[in-house]
């Protein structure tokens, strides 16, 4: 049975939460993006915030926030000494767009070190941007580098991310293979257009092979999305394919759901 069609509101404003993660304990968001649209470069099928209303790789630049906006807020949060384990990079798309993400990146880790030195920095990305220099240099920085790989074929990476046109699959598993300490994160769905059929979770495996993580985390959809015919993977078949995974790649891959 597909899941219903009611998604998520955007994020307001470049500061939330904090959230409890299933991964990182208490997260405070940051959000690069427009807070009226999505902005992303994937339309994933499953995506609890609905259609991507803008997708690119290459979004002006007047569409996001100014850096000293990011660290002004970042800042405030900080001082406020709010109990949270990690400041998350995340938000209403792929934060990476953000034409100066090195740049707001230096600047949170500068304030976190003068701050609250405690608190952990990590992204949440869709992988699309990791083939770029810029990009992974500043990737280096955080301490949990989360990027998403949900298919290792193009067919399947086609149907299930549904990514801007001309985005080389093949290019992104490269680049995610040099970003230090990596973790992957794999979603899998059921249903109409699924990557948990046999051949698709061969050719995903044979890419985290090549890419050789430190950690994959695999989930499912565990709240509404916007595309009909999508079906939650159940946690016992996620506890399965997760130790057959770890034994096939070689790394460490944890199941994540969220409990009834």
């Amino acid at each position: 049975m597909g899941i219903a069609m009611t998604v998520l509101p955007l994020k307001p404003g470049i500061i939330y939460g904090p959230v409890d993660s299933r991964r990182l304990g208490r997260s405070l968001g940051i959000n690069l993006l427009p807070c009226g649209y999505k902005l992303c470069s994937f339309d994933c099928l499953y995506c609890h915030y609905g259609r991507t209303a803008v997708k690119s790789l290459r979004p002006a630049a007047a569409q996001f926030a100014a850096v000293e906006a990011v660290l002004s807020a970042v800042g405030a949060a900080l001082r406020s000494r709010l109990d949270i384990d990690f400041l998350t990079f995340s938000g209403n798309g792929e934060p990476t767009l953000h034409p100066r993400f090195g740049e707001i990146v230096d600047g949170v880790r500068r304030l976190r070190d003068e701050i609250n030195p405690a608190v952990k920095l990590a992204i949440l990305s869709n992988s699309t941007t990791v083939h770029l220099r810029p990009v992974r240099e500043a990737l280096e920085h955080l301490d949990a580098p989360i990027l998403k790989l949900d298919a290792g074929d193009p067919v399947t990476f086609a149907r299930i991310n549904r990514p801007v046109p001309g985005l080389d699959l093949d290019r992104m598993i490269e680049g995610l293979g040099q970003v230090p300490r990596l973790l992957v994160q794999c979603v899998l769905i059921g249903g109409s257009a699924s990557n948990t059929d046999q051949a698709a979770l061969e050719a995903l495996l044979a890419a985290l092979r090549k890419i050789r993580p430190s950690q994959v985390q695999i989930y499912s959809t565990d709240r509404p999305v916007a595309a009909s015919g999508v079906e939650r993977v159940p946690p016992v078949l996620l506890q399965g394919l997760a130790s057959e995974a770890e034994k096939r790649i070689g790394a460490p891959v944890r199941a994540y759901w969220a409990e009834a």
